[in-house]
């Protein structure tokens, strides 16, 4: 045994020796995007941390990628503008140590098709051009003329379109972009977004009069905070703010917004915007900490990253200023928190995810399959994959498949399609079957209502059913006689078991709607439903009416007590009864071509729901019709007087058990 122990020992050396299988684990979460659930998701990364270039900077301010994959980079506190290879090398600086081409402050750089260099030279107070070499060529200043009145010319951001027509942010400007002609003309502003309008703003309007309102300073629209241009011409500007809203608009030459003003998600803190060669978006937004990804609408697709300000971890952003993305769809992003340029790659699960989003944008359903397939074969949880692979399935006539991958994604639209496909196939197949079945139906009804009568003529039911069965029936009937059948009710005690026995049944409806009904219509996760919620959120408004009404009409002199206002009440709910069998039944058979019957069916079921609540008032309290209509207003203002003290007790009572479980805790952990 001993003369194997060293032999033993000189085996676990080696095998301690040999290198490992690297497990390079991104510090930043990866999540996507769901818009039919508008929700983000855990996934696997998109893009890992490629490289962290220092290259001794002293402030990147701002960085622009040329067509060549040259990286160049706005160093504010160095004063020059520093070239980098697609490796990350340093390859030169633009900006000499005297004369015309140094450059001071410089804030931001744009590289033309033709390697020209524009550079936003802040300190200078001018836009200076250099060649590819990085000799200076030339320079704009503030162009001669009125329309710039007093405003400081401090450029910050740049492009320059195919005509070489500039188009300039300046510091901190609510006008839009400057356009200067390659002559260094002035051609107007452009781009400017709109002011937004507050509430309060729009009270001052109401009460203030003119003279006052003309003291009071105008809202200003919020400045652009960058700028980007695509190949086909169009100018993306970036606004911080507003929530959201036109936080990325792609402007045409006319400034005209592609976009409409539309809410970005993850766009209240925005940075910078790029496109890629497939024309998605990317941005960088200091309130969501993160790198977003969009498609070429604006609709958000995916996020990653991270931002820290006390960070120096590698991958980790500081404080980015500039993005960029190269050919290779290679994120580069400028950052002056840890004076570096982050590089970030695609993985191969996010080379094939984009590729197929991209294929899908196009319409090439067929060439987008193996890259779907590819996706789901390394993640078969990612909604995108059941969405693009439905779309695939829908082209090549495979509608069963579609209609599932549809519902998983929870796509309505191609489950549409697809299920609308279905029908056709199944009605032309079974159309004489169908017509039979109908009339068979028909006939069924007809005969069996004519038999119970017969039957019941030669049987009558015994005297003790007779009035039960009228109160049931008195349901049927108030929905077409409300009056009449409000009065029957009125004063009449009707027995407890037949009162919530109908409750029972409206709340059996309820359960229908939720588990029954179609998916188009209803497009959720039944294993995820929250009955009791659900259930909650229908009662609570029925039964906050009741007590609100009773309590108002009283004041008012209403004759209704509280049983009776509670069977009325009960009564009212006739039309959510009728008018939801048909309702579910047909979300079952209409695609949303035929989606108008059924929110046609639900505003009619809701009017004539109003309206019975109303004539219920009116009989029971014995108002006349204006007293009805004030106190039902009232009452409705009352329901949300219990709801907002209800909150209040809610919040003060969560509060209170916080505390007492928050110091519970703290005399557990010291005893």
């Amino acid at each position: 045994m001993k003369k194997w122990f060293p032999l033993l020992l000189v085996f676990m050396a080696v095998l301690t020796s040999l290198p490992g299988t690297a497990m390079a684990k991104p510090p930043y979460m990866t999540s996507y995007y769901d818009s039919n659930q508008a929700s983000w998701f855990r996934i696997q990364p998109i893009y890992r941390p490629a490289g962290a270039i220092s290259s001794d900077f002293g402030e990147p301010a701002d960085l622009d990628i040329a067509a060549d994959d040259r990286v160049y980079i706005a160093d504010k506190k160095k004063d020059r503008i520093a070239v980098l290879n697609p490796d990350g090398t340093l390859l030169r600086t633009i900006g000499d140590a005297e004369g015309k081409g140094q450059l001071s402050g410089p804030e931001g750089v744009y590289v033309t098709p033709d390697n020209e260099v524009y550079v936003a030279d802040s300190g200078n107070q001018r836009i200076a051009v250099f060649d590819g070499s990085g000799r200076f060529r030339k320079e704009y200043k503030k162009p001669d003329t009125p329309l710039l009145g007093t405003e400081h010319f401090v450029p910050v951001k740049l492009v320059v379109d195919r005509r070489g027509v500039m188009y300039i942010e300046l510091n901190s400007s609510y006008q839009g972009l400057v356009r200067l002609n390659p002559k260094g003309e002035f051609m107007g502003y452009f781009g400017a977004n709109k002011a937004d309008q507050s509430m309060l703003n729009w009270l001052k309007k109401l009460v203030l009069n003119k003279e006052q309102l003309s003291k009071e300073k105008g809202a200003l629209p919020k400045p652009i905070t960058n700028v980007a241009i695509d190949p086909d011409g169009f100018v993306y500007t970036a606004t911080a703010g507003g929530e959201g809203k036109g936080a990325i608009r792609k402007l045409n030459a006319g400034g005209v917004d592609a976009f409409k003003n539309k809410t970005l998600v993850n766009g209240h803190g925005i940075v910078d915007v790029a496109i890629d060669p497939e024309g998605f978006l990317y941005n960088i937004d200091l309130d969501s900490m993160s790198i977003n990804l969009y498609d070429r609408s604006g609709e958000a697709m995916f996020e990653f990253g991270d931002i820290d300000k006390e960070t120096q971890q590698y991958g980790v952003l500081g404080y980015p200023t500039g993005i960029g993305i190269d050919s290779d769809h290679a994120v580069w992003i400028s950052d002056s928190g840890t004076n570096t340029v982050h590089k970030y790659v695609r993985t191969a699960f996010g080379s094939s995810a984009l590729q197929a989003l991209a294929l899908y944008a196009d319409g090439k359903y067929e060439e987008s399959k193996p890259y779907w397939e590819a996706v789901y074969a390394r993640n078969d949880m990612y909604n995108g994959t059941f969405q693009g692979l439905g779309k695939v399935f829908l082209h090549e006539d495979r509608n069963d498949e579609a209609l599932s991958y549809m519902k998983a994604a929870f796509d309505t639209d191609g489950y549409s399609k697809a299920f609308w496909q279905i029908r056709m196939e199944w009605l032309q197949r079974h159309f004489v079957a169908l017509v039979a079945g109908l009339v068979a139906v028909l006939l069924a009804v007809y005969f069996g209502y004519r038999f119970i009568r017969w039957t019941l003529r030669r049987r009558p039911l015994p005297a003790s059913w007779k009035e039960p069965l009228a109160y049931i029936r008195n349901l049927g009937y108030v929905l077409i006689h409300p009056y009449e059948g409000f009065y029957k009710i009125k004063e009449a005690r009707i027995p407890a078991w037949i009162t919530i026995s109908l409750l029972l049944l409206v709340i059996g409806i309820k359960l229908c709607r939720v588990y029954f009904t179609g998916f188009l219509f209803h497009p959720v996760d039944l294993s995820e439903v929250n009955l009791v919620k659900e259930l909650g959120l229908f009662a609570l408004p029925w039964v906050t009416w009741i007590i609100a009404n009773y309590l108002v009409c009283s004041i008012k002199d209403g004759e209704g007590r509280f049983r009776e206002v509670i069977q009325g009440s009960v009564y009212a709910l006739s039309p959510y009864v009728f008018f939801s069998v048909p309702t579910i039944l047909l979300s079952n058979i209409a695609s949303l071509d035929e989606a108008v019957i059924i929110h046609a069916l639900n505003t009619i079921m809701t009017v004539w729901l109003l309206a019975m609540l109303i004539v219920m008032t009116q009989v029971i309290h014995n108002f006349d019709f204006l007293e009805t209509l004030k106190n039902s207003a009232i009452s409705v203002f009352a329901i949300l007087t219990i709801w907002m003290f209800g909150f209040i007790i809610f919040g003060l009572s969560y509060n209170l058990y916080d505390f007492f479980y928050e110091l519970y805790k703290e005399v557990n952990i010291y005893h």
